[in-house]
């Protein structure tokens, strides 16, 4: 999707993280889109800091310069998949009211063009740490639990401030609808990674027309 995103920003402060140049800044960003590939492909658990730094043409010293552990790579590379889907969910505003369904279905309409670059990649990543991490014991776990209530929250507000504005009729839990677009989001994005023939830009526009129909003040209940 990608989903509205899952997962709250790393924790690490500023102090923590080493001062960089421009070519510093380039490199980690190397270092992210890498990591990004190597763990759509074969997980987290899977992928060593050996493996990232030989493909981004640096030493592993020179990668725990700028990640000074593996725990603090994979945070900055859900750092990468929370800045991607802020951008197209909430790029239009924080408060877009029943449009989310929209805006979504655009934001897919978008993938078939994208399935073998930088997209699909995060899309995948993402995908696998959920994967990796559903156990409460996992290192990630925290911060994608805190992540999903946070979507959770933010698409409730919405949806609740398009009630308060009449544009959404008043017998809908917001919150419940919100989990139910998250849902269909998670649904759709690993369908289209498992096979990315499927119609998915299709399939989102009439998601988000029927949506629409039922959530808009004065349609008929679906």
């Amino acid at each position: 999707m990608t989903v509205p995103t899952i997962a709250r920003r790393s924790t690490v402060s500023p102090a923590q993280k080493p001062k960089t140049s421009a070519k510093g800044l380039e490199t980690r960003d190397r270092i992210i889109d890498v990591a990004v590939r190597f763990i759509a492909r074969n997980g987290a658990r899977g992928t060593s800091l050996a493996d990232i730094a030989a493909e981004a043409g640096v030493s592993q010293t020179g990668l725990l310069y700028h990640f000074r552990s593996k725990e603090a790579l994979l945070n900055a590379v859900m750092d990468r998949h929370l800045a991607f889907s802020e951008e197209w969910l909430w790029g239009d505003g924080p408060d877009p009211g029943i449009k989310i369904v929209d805006i979504i279905a655009k934001h897919m309409a978008s993938w078939p063009s994208q399935h073998d670059g930088k997209v699909a990649s995060l899309l995948g990543m993402n995908t696998v740490v959920l994967g990796e991490n559903v156990s409460p014991d996992t290192d990630l776990h925290p911060r994608l639990v805190d992540g999903y209530r946070t979507t959770i929250d933010r698409v409730t507000a919405t949806l609740r401030s398009a009630q308060q504005r009449g544009e959404m009729r008043e017998d809908i839990d917001p919150q419940l609808k919100a989990m139910e677009i998250i849902a269909f989001c998670y649904g759709l994005e690993a369908a289209w990674l498992v096979d990315p023939t499927i119609p998915v830009a299709a399939a989102a526009a009439q998601w988000a027309a029927q949506q629409t129909r039922q959530l808009a003040t004065g349609s008929a209940t679906s």
